[in-house]
């Protein structure tokens, strides 16, 4: 579910739940013949008799509102992100994945299994997984020389994963700042 779902659908059941309560309210107040009693109701009523649907306050507010239930439909039609990478299997009614955080992890941890890497921070997307490693030596020759084993460490262990479509690994080393 998206972040902005819940607190959306909060708000929406909140002022459903609010119409509700005043429309319930106006309906016992018209029984009784004391209206209105919360909402001014009859005034509303009386400027939607007098407005014709073609005057510009109308078709401005239906500007709006079709402007934001566009904005609103294109966000939710959007791909959700994929917080989850397949992995591959030989039967096909087993499905086994791995999250982006959980890859993160095992490439920092194989980084830093490394000699001469003293950090490595990790950012996995859906296509990339950018990997930047510290190197403990300083010097630019000393990490230049540690980018090729770093590579095929990582690539190695990504490869042992098993993932179904394994992002494109990115390596950078730097060296730590003195």
């Amino acid at each position: 579910m998206r972040v902005l779902n819940r607190p959306l659908a909060f708000i929406l059941a909140a002022a459903l739940a609010t119409a509700a309560v005043l429309l319930i309210i106006e309906v016992i107040g018209v029984a009784a013949h004391h209206s209105p009693l919360v909402v001014p109701w009859t005034t509303w009523y009386r400027w939607a008799g007098r407005t014709r649907w073609d005057q510009l306050v109308i078709q401005i507010w239906s500007g709006i509102l079709i402007a934001i239930g566009a904005v609103i439909l294109v966000l939710e039609l959007r791909p959700a992100r994929v917080t989850r990478l397949s992995l591959r299997s030989s039967h096909d009614a087993t499905s086994a994945a791995m999250t982006r955080g959980a890859l993160a992890r095992t490439l920092r941890s194989a980084a830093t299994g490394i000699d001469g890497i003293s950090a490595a921070a990790v950012t996995v997307g859906r296509r990339r997984a950018r990997v930047t490693a510290t190197s403990a030596a300083r010097g630019d020759t000393a990490a230049e020389a540690l980018r090729e084993p770093v590579t095929h460490t990582l690539q190695e262990r990504l490869d042992a994963l098993g993932l179904r479509h394994p992002p494109t690994l990115s390596v950078r080393v730097n060296t730590r700042s003195s």
